[in-house]
């Protein structure tokens, strides 16, 4: 676990990620009053994705039958969430683009071009292609570093639907996995 992330582990990963300044009353609301908030483009991004969650368990017991009609469905799942992920990172209206670099159930690290101020509140549009996640959350940030590529923030969700938040700890933890992987393979071959 990293400093800024104590509830949950968080991973370094290369993501995508939108900022934009909101008010510090629009910091800790409710999943509801959150959903409210949320762009439309985001909110039928999530329907697809709780769509698909419910769906998952169905399409599993299809496989037993149907593996490959199965495999068909997934691919097209992911194929649609991709596209909505291209779409909705293109937005030209956000205050800051932001690279994301780590991640994780309860923040994220990012770098900006220009200084945000910490505790600044922000409502997040995060991208993450490889793990086909896109979330929106709230949060305020916490630690600002600046350096010569940007400025380095650390930002503690305040608000994020908990389905959300169960998609960014199965992310990270998919590619803590892969990372692992990745290493002991290298051991094996004789790199260090």
């Amino acid at each position: 676990m990293s400093e800024t992330d104590p509830g949950y582990f968080s991973v370094e990963s290369d993501f995508e990620a939108l900022l934009d300044p909101i008010e510090e009353a629009q910091l800790w609301l409710s999943e509801e009053a959150l959903n409210q908030a949320m762009p439309k483009a985001f909110a039928l991004m999530a329907q697809v994705t709780d769509l698909e969650s419910h769906c998952l368990p169905l399409l599993k017991g299809l496989e037993k039958h149907a593996k490959a009609l199965a495999e068909y469905l997934n691919l097209q799942s992911q194929k649609i969430d991709l596209v909505l992920q291209q779409q909705l990172s293109q937005d030209p209206n956000a205050r800051y683009r932001a690279e994301g670099r780590r991640f994780g159930g309860s923040g994220v690290s990012l770098t900006v071009s220009e200084p945000v101020a910490v505790g600044q509140p922000l409502a997040l549009r995060l991208f993450l292609p490889r793990a086909q996640v896109a979330v929106y959350a709230h949060g305020e940030v916490t630690q600002v570093t600046e350096r010569e590529q940007g400025v380095d923030l650390e930002v503690a969700f305040t608000a994020i639907r908990e389905s959300d938040q169960d998609r960014l700890v199965r992310a990270s933890l998919q590619i803590q996995q892969r990372l692992l992987r990745e290493r002991a393979e290298r051991r094996r071959g004789g790199e260090v």
